[in-house]
């Protein structure tokens, strides 16, 4: 499938399946990824395919997703066992190669880890990740600097992204994913 009819595939997929305001974050989120992609060096149409199919699963059950990440071998532990909804990028990730046939390893991982964060992951998933956090529908003044950031910096934007969600989180007494900490611990790390 060429990267014209795939984009096209992908837009049509998640006009079907997605509500209207979870579609128009998926295109804005594509648009925005395919964007710091033209700034950051890396491949804009695979980027803008990473946002389309970056949410594809978000609206789908916790039953559904527990399951259909049981049936495709996703590790499964105590945080997506509580809350299901943290497997949608890895159910998304399934989604895109079973029916759309994308086999680009740095496409599937950006939409695996577009939640949580991973450590070591790669530039197109951290263009991804951060337009996640800054698509044109994100208000307030933190995402006004974390979108100045990333135009910089997507490590830096990714970084900051995530210190803002764990202390946000830790203040609410919510559980942080460990694949969250292990990130941050890895952007500021540097390696």
């Amino acid at each position: 499938m060429n990267d014209d009819h795939l984009l096209r595939t992908a837009t049509g997929y998640a006009r079907e399946r997605l509500s209207d305001k979870r579609f128009d974050h998926t295109i804005r989120v594509a648009e925005t990824a395919e964007r710091l992609a033209g700034l950051h060096g890396l491949d804009p149409a695979k980027a803008r395919l990473a946002g389309l199919l970056h949410d594809l699963a978000r609206e789908t059950d916790g039953d559904t997703l527990l399951r259909t990440a049981t049936e495709n071998g996703v590790s499964i532990g105590d945080p997506e066992r509580e809350k299901p909804m943290l497997l949608h990028g890895p159910v998304a990730a399934e989604v895109a190669e079973s029916e759309f046939g994308v086999r680009d390893e740095a496409v599937l991982e950006a939409v695996r880890v577009h939640t949580t964060g991973a450590p070591g992951m790669g530039p197109l998933s951290l263009a991804v990740f951060v337009a996640d956090k800054i698509e044109p529908g994100r208000e307030g003044e933190w995402v006004e600097q974390l979108r100045e950031l990333a135009e910089r910096d997507l490590r830096e934007a990714a970084r900051e992204s995530l210190k803002s969600s764990i202390s946000y989180n830790e203040g609410r007494g919510r559980t942080i994913h460990p694949k969250s900490r292990e990130a941050l611990e890895w952007l500021e790390d540097g390696s």
